[in-house]
């Protein structure tokens, strides 16, 4: 397999809308894609719940988008208080790009990844290419 792009999503319509971008390049650039959902899991004594990779709709439906077009993709599940830090961690593990929305859905959501987006493109070894969305203007 040629490139592999990491497109980090939580599901949100405007993820989404990265994610079909993302496919629609890994396609045209036959490479492959990981899909990596950061769960926010804050420090505590109790652990959460364990989630696998495949009980996780978010990666279930995107792998699931890129395989019916024929694209070879795997799903991430990723639990940390710093969601940058764990996309930048994630991409220092062979990726060639990455690919992410501009932000979230509701207006807490978009605070979060519009500052998650930023601070990727600001510490991302690879290069970071970001899909607009409707309402960004």
């Amino acid at each position: 397999m040629g490139a592999m792009i990491l497109v980090p999503t939580d599901g949100s319509p405007c993820a989404d809308k990265a994610v079909a971008f993302a496919i629609a390049e890994a396609r045209r650039l036959g490479a492959g894609l990981t899909f990596l959902h950061v769960l926010y899991s804050p420090s505590t004594l109790v652990p959460p719940p364990e989630i696998s990779e495949e009980e996780d709709e978010v990666l279930r439906e995107a792998v699931k988008k890129a395989e019916a077009e024929g694209v070879f993709a795997r799903g991430a599940l990723v639990r940390g208080e710093h969601p940058v830090e764990a996309i930048v961690a994630e991409s220092e593990t062979g990726y060639d790009r990455i690919v992410m929305g501009r932000q979230g859905g509701g207006m807490l959501r978009r605070l979060l990844l519009g500052s998650t987006t930023a601070g990727v493109i600001q510490l991302a070894k690879v290069p970071v290419l970001v899909v607009p969305c409707d309402h960004d203007g």
